[in-house]
């Protein structure tokens, strides 16, 4: 099964009208993130403020939002009146060479840096 994950933005608060936004790569995070929050007319700077950190810190967090927790993800999207849904799809046929092939079970180790926010 693979799932994608659906950012979905509110544009026109009076008629409640949804775009849905389908995210198949961590790659498409940072111009999705930039756009919802220049939809609601906002700098990195005020979307720092809001969130109580500095604008370099929200800047590094919206060029690399895949290395951010789940939490702060989510509280920046509600910030920016955006939700998440996932959708399931049905895989694609398995090449005869994705059958016999093993799964990667490879982990990131962690860097050891911590997070500035």
């Amino acid at each position: 099964m693979i799932y994608i994950l659906k950012f979905v933005s509110r544009r026109d608060s009076r008629t409640e009208a949804k775009v849905v936004y389908p995210i198949k790569t961590l790659s498409q995070l940072p111009l999705v993130l930039k756009g919802f929050r220049k939809e609601k007319g906002l700098t990195q700077a005020a979307v720092a403020e809001r969130l109580g950190i500095t604008q370099q810190s929200y800047a590094r967090f919206e060029a690399n939002p895949a290395t951010a927790t789940l939490a702060r993800l989510f509280t920046v999207l509600r910030m920016l009146d955006v939700e998440i849904s996932l959708d399931q799809t049905s895989p694609a046929a398995p090449s005869a060479k994705a059958a016999t092939s093993r799964p990667s079970t490879a982990i990131a180790a962690p860097t050891g840096k911590k997070e500035a926010w």
